[in-house]
C-alpha cells in the first residue's frame, strides 16, 4: 500500500479479500483514472501457486472496474515483483510461477507504478 501511496496513488486494502463472497483484490490503487487491482503474496518458497478461482476473481474484478489485474510476490531480501496472471502457468487448478521465473519476468514496482500497462 505504501509503495503505491508514495507514488501518488489513492490506495485501499481489502481486509479478508479471500473470504468475501464477491470478487475483491487485496489492494486497489487509483491514479489519474488508472485502476490497478493487486493480489499480494509474500512467500519464502521456490514456487508460488494461486488457485484458478482466485485468479479468476481478480481478473473479473479488474475487468468490471476497467482496470489492470496484477500479481505481486514479495521475495525475501529482493523486494516486490509484479506480473500479469497470463504470465503464470495454468495447471488447471493453480496458476504457478517459480522464483527463478518471477525474478526474470517480473517487473519491479517502479516500472509498474510509472507505466500504463
Amino acid at each position: 500500500m505504501h509503495l503505491f501511496f508514495n507514488e501518488g496513488f489513492s490506495v485501499v486494502r481489502i481486509a479478508g479479500s479471500g473470504t468475501s463472497p464477491l470478487p475483491a483484490p487485496d489492494i486497489i490503487a487509483i491514479k489519474d483514472g488508472r485502476i490497478v487491482a493487486v493480489e499480494c503474496k509474500a512467500r519464502k518458497a521456490k514456487n508460488l501457486a494461486i488457485t484458478v478461482g482466485q485468479i479468476g476473481e481478480l481478473q473479473e474484478w479488474a475487468e468490471k472496474a476497467g482496470g489492470e489485474a496484477w500479481i505481486a510476490w514479495k521475495v525475501p531480501r529482493k523486494g516486490w515483483f509484479f506480473l500479469r496472471p497470463g504470465q503464470m502457468r495454468n495447471t488447471g487448478k493453480f496458476f504457478t510461477i517459480s522464483l527463478k521465473n518471477i525474478m526474470e519476468k517480473g517487473l519491479l514496482f517502479e516500472v509498474v507504478a510509472k507505466s500504463g500497462f
